[in-house]
């Protein structure tokens, strides 16, 4: 098995080159005293708000949301002020434009150490070095929980979108959950909306790591393995942008 540094030193590796890094869950390896905090985490998606912004009266997801000030030298992690969630309508046909009222982030989750923890060492996997003075500034860090349900009156679109960009710098998906069901092909594109490989993340922890302004991501739909019971996918996405002006904003 790699070590914990290997594994990051190929991500970084791997998002100049490619703008993307898939890390199994396997080798996506937490300290031991976090173990157990991961079943703790993942409970929290059944405590989801339905998204009231889906078209036609659709159910398909679920979400809560925050955003955090970040300083990576340091490692100084603070709940920013809950807002309306904003993305433009360039990057998102479906949903951009309008500002979305979503449910914050409930006070177990927030309090769960393991997800301070994923906000960090995510953060060590991107390809910054050193001594590159974006260390020394704000980061402000977008942290959505989303659950995707499919039943058969209805289908799961993870990203009604289709291919887009969440206006970040970078940004991970961590799988919590995923229970009877198939498809949801995490997919890769170039600028120009060319497939360039999908891959399903299967297992709790499996996890994905993109550069925002090199590609397009999406998930393809997902539907029920066995038609007794609703398919159901759950995610954890940090999006991370370099903000430098953070600090002065939040103090007018």
């Amino acid at each position: 098995m790699h070590s914990i540094k290997r594994i990051a030193q190929i991500t970084r590796e791997e998002l100049r080159a490619d703008g993307y890094s898939l890390v199994p869950a396997g080798q996506f390896t937490l300290a031991p005293e976090l173990q157990p905090l991961v079943k703790e985490l993942a409970d929290e998606w059944e405590r989801l708000e339905t998204d009231q912004y889906l078209k036609d009266g659709s159910r398909f997801r679920e979400r809560r949301y925050d955003r955090f000030y970040f300083l990576p030298r340091t490692g100084e992690v603070r709940l920013r002020p809950h807002r309306p969630y904003f993305q433009s309508e360039g990057v998102n046909g479906y949903a951009g434009g309008i500002p979305r009222e979503v449910a914050p982030l409930s006070s177990a989750t927030l309090a769960n150490p393991l997800l301070t923890r994923l906000l960090r060492d995510d953060f060590a996997h991107f390809p910054l070095t050193d001594d590159d003075p974006r260390l020394d500034e704000p980061w402000d860090v977008q942290c959505h929980q989303f659950r995707i349900i499919s039943t058969p009156d209805e289908i799961g679109e993870p990203t009604p979108e289709g291919p887009h960009r969440d206006e970040v710098d970078y940004g991970v998906i961590h799988l919590m959950g995923r229970v009877n069901t198939e498809g949801g092909e995490s997919q890769v594109y170039t600028r120009d909306k060319k497939l360039v490989t999908q891959f399903v993340l299967t297992d709790q922890m499996d996890t994905m790591f993109w550069a925002d302004q090199q590609i397009l991501h999406a998930v393809q739909p997902i539907r029920p393995s066995d038609h007794g019971g609703p398919a159901v996918r759950d995610v954890l996405i940090m999006g991370y942008k370099h903000s430098p002006d953070l600090q002065r904003i939040e103090e007018v």
